[in-house]
């Protein structure tokens, strides 16, 4: 059994992690920390409800939690301007493996902190959308070379906004749709493109005057055989995860001899080719076991010592936020930039 802790509850998405570890056979969660609940967007109440936790094993201090209970896995969803903080915090306690929540950080400079601190310990960065079969199907079809060589990816991503109003999603460090929702374009785009990068890459962003982050944003990446498009939003009518907006989210592949969509209601992966130019659905069908989520892939990795891939390799993820950062960096100066090293 792999001890488990979950720590930090800022990003909503913890309360999902804990309950997939929860479901885990070879995971016992000993204790959950928060030691902010006022910027928390997840909930310490529900998640020791739903693990049937006792008193002693809720904390409110990192320190004290790792200490005590001398995890093997932690688990990690603070705000992303302390995702390196974190690291360094529990590197310290001799774990096995941690996780971060998506995007790896704010910043280059973070991100390359985060790889210098980590050495045995096996890190993984849990973006949600690599446990969902489309986004596996669309790569393998890319990579069985259905649609040819790709010349442009269009991709669009958000919501009805960042929950709850006044979160710490809306401080200029850390939020904005732009950071909340441009690292899935780019790191799966990137995926797709099997690590190819852009050369340059132009942004805009609007934030309303009552803001300080951005609502939405629009990234256009140039390569050697084309453009891709990224927007972002969070002016969505409704939340995707509840019910599908208009216009949907997803992506759209377009190849030398072909075209991949997973943006048409109803179906979740459309591809037009020049044999079958009015296009045929492709059924994603189930994923592996160790893609079943965050915590199965994280035991499958310790079980067989292999290293992330992908999505979660953190070194994957400091290349494709490249692009996210000269976004930014290209929104603020209003010109085009080349790529950030």
């Amino acid at each position: 059994m792999y001890r488990l802790v979950g720590a930090n509850f800022d990003q909503m998405h913890m309360n999902t992690n804990l309950k997939w570890a929860h479901e885990h056979p070879d995971v016992e969660v000993v204790s959950v920390c928060d030691e902010r609940p006022g910027t928390s967007t997840g909930s310490l109440g529900r998640a020791v409800a739903d693990l049937g936790l006792a008193d002693d094993a809720v904390f409110d201090d990192l320190e004290a939690c790792l200490a005590e209970t001398e995890p093997d896995i932690v688990l990690g969803c603070p705000r992303t301007s302390e995702h390196v903080e974190f690291v360094e915090r529990v590197v310290d306690y001799d774990v096995d493996a941690l996780a971060v929540e998506k995007p790896m950080a704010v910043t280059l400079e973070d991100a390359d902190r985060m790889l210098d601190i980590v050495e045995d310990e096996l890190f993984i960065v849990n973006w949600p959308a690599t446990w969902d079969p489309v986004l596996h199907t669309v790569k393998r079809l890319v990579e069985e070379g259905t649609v040819g060589d790709i010349v442009e990816v269009q991709y669009y991503g958000g919501n009805a906004g960042a929950p709850p109003d006044g979160s710490w999603f809306y401080d200029a460090a850390d939020g904005g749709s732009m950071l909340d929702y441009l690292g899935y374009g780019a790191t799966f785009s990137t995926w797709f493109r099997d690590g190819e990068l852009p050369e340059t890459v132009t942004a805009q962003r609007h934030v309303p005057p009552e803001m300080d982050v951005d609502v939405q944003s629009a990234t256009v990446c140039h390569y050697d055989a084309g453009l891709a498009t990224l927007q972002t939003t969070w002016r969505m009518l409704t939340n995707p995860w509840n019910v599908e907006p208009q216009p949907m989210k997803g992506y759209e592949i377009v190849g030398t001899e072909g075209a991949i969509s997973t943006r048409e209601r109803d179906v979740p992966v459309r591809v037009t080719t020049e044999e079958r130019t009015e296009g045929y659905v492709v059924d994603p069908g189930s994923l592996p076991d160790r893609y079943r989520n965050l915590v199965a892939y994280l035991v499958h990795c310790l079980d067989e010592g292999e290293d992330p891939e992908g999505p979660s390799d953190p070194e994957f993820c400091r290349d494709a936020h490249r692009i996210v950062a000269t976004a930014r960096e290209s929104a603020e100066a209003g010109e085009t930039l080349p790529l950030a090293e």
